[in-house]
């Protein structure tokens, strides 16, 4: 049986951004006898970025830079938004005017995204497969894209199943400033199957669209067996890895270190592995509060970089105090080299985070001194108690998160057309 998969993606294998598909790629290569990849989000003249397999073929299907392009869509959008439109049925949208053109906008950038990938689906003739796949990574533009898809190749393979990801932003609602997400219910309606990355996930989007209740189940992500990391005998070596943007609370990780400057908890070191729009606040709190310990704000590295940080550092905890999360690729990352984590409890954080087994959980709205607190905790426990952790934290990985089972699993799943 000769298959084909649609991949529809944000920017991979273009920039950066995406790195947890280049785990997944390889299963995804060897299920399928033609992957193509379709980057939606990204302007004109981005450079590919990563290896891919011999039998995907990868396209950015920009043709204008990525502000123009979000432009358009955003115009088109406020005047769909007071003249009649196609834009399909919402309710939550029609009682408030921000949401609709929010709708309208959506809707819009859809449809342009859609009208560029066609004429690069106009090379295939999908009648030589005996079924198509349409994997969205995201359930968001994404998924509107991948409903147009289907529709338009639907002539060439009766056999099409459609079948979308989702992950923090475009699962929780309240994780949008307008409380909103558009078209849930019409992507729900078109979608064969959703697979949130949590259990969490799961349950947010059924409880809100029952009716869609059978369609929804997670799947979660996974990442490579790169080894163990050492347990720190020198200093204790704390580590932070995420864009620097507010939510990510970066600069209360920066604001709890510098209570445990006289706290007797010996030498610490703090090195944090990303960049974004908070690292000149973040940087300032530093040098003002932070001279007695040593800080590495190292910027954004690949993915590669991160587990050859892992594999060659003595990293002792890692810390994510996000407000809003999925299930976090960067804690599966960290417990794979047997690396404890301190994180917020949101989202689907306590599927990977257990409090007192393989780490140590918060309450969403912290204080700066409880942070601090349970740091200290750690810094204080007896070896044998932190050695505990962190094997829990290895084994509790490769009992859930490891690369190979969960996709190659999913690989198969979505790969049967029966």
């Amino acid at each position: 049986m000769k298959n084909c998969l649609i991949l529809l993606t944000n920017s991979y294998p273009y920039s950066s951004e995406e790195p947890f598909i280049e785990s997944e790629m390889p299963y995804l290569a060897e299920a399928f006898d033609k992957v193509i990849v379709l980057a939606v989000g990204l302007g004109k003249g981005a450079s590919k970025t990563r290896h891919t397999p011999g039998n995907v073929d990868c396209y950015n299907i920009g043709k204008t830079s990525k502000t123009v392009s979000r432009t358009i869509s955003l115009l088109n959008g406020a005047m769909n938004s007071v003249l009649p439109s196609k834009t399909p049925k919402d309710d939550e949208a029609r009682s408030n005017f921000k949401k609709r053109v929010f709708c309208e906008y959506f809707s819009a950038r859809g449809e342009r995204e859609f009208s560029l990938c066609k004429d690069i689906l106009d090379k295939y003739d999908f009648s030589e497969y005996d079924g198509v796949t349409i994997y969205s990574y995201w359930f968001f533009v994404t998924a509107l894209v991948g409903c147009k898809v289907r529709d338009y190749i639907h002539s060439q393979c009766k056999n099409i199943k459609f079948v979308s990801r989702s992950h923090g932003y475009d699962v929780y609602k309240y994780a949008n400033s307008m409380n909103y997400l558009p078209l849930r219910e019409y992507l729900l309606e078109r979608v064969d199957s959703l697979h949130p990355c949590s259990a969490d996930g799961e349950k947010y989007i059924a409880d809100q669209f029952p009716g869609y209740k059978e369609k929804i189940s997670h799947r979660y992500l996974g990442t490579k067996d790169d080894g163990i990391s050492e347990m720190n005998d020198d200093c204790f070596h704390i580590v932070s890895c995420s864009r620097m943007v507010n939510l990510k609370r970066l600069d209360r990780i920066a604001s709890a270190l510098a209570l445990l400057k006289n706290e007797n908890v010996g030498t610490i070191k703090w090195t944090h592995i990303g960049d974004g729009e908070t690292m000149q606040k973040v940087r300032e709190i530093c040098d003002a509060k932070l001279d007695f310990m040593e800080v590495n704000l190292i910027g954004r590295i690949s993915n590669t970089q991160v587990r050859e940080f892992y594999k060659n550092e003595k990293v002792d905890v890692l810390l994510n105090v996000s407000t809003t999360e999925g299930l976090p690729v960067s804690m599966m990352e960290a417990i794979s080299f047997s690396i404890p984590v301190i994180a917020t409890d949101v989202g689907g954080v306590k599927e990977i985070i257990r409090d007192g087994y393989n780490g140590l959980l918060l309450s969403p709205d912290f204080t700066d001194k409880e942070l601090a607190d349970r740091i200290k905790e750690l810094i204080l426990s007896d070896k044998e108690e932190r050695q505990k952790l962190r094997k829990n934290a290895r084994d509790f990985w490769e009992k859930n998160f490891d690369a190979h089972s969960n996709y190659s699993g999913f690989a198969k799943e979505i790969s049967d057309m029966d």
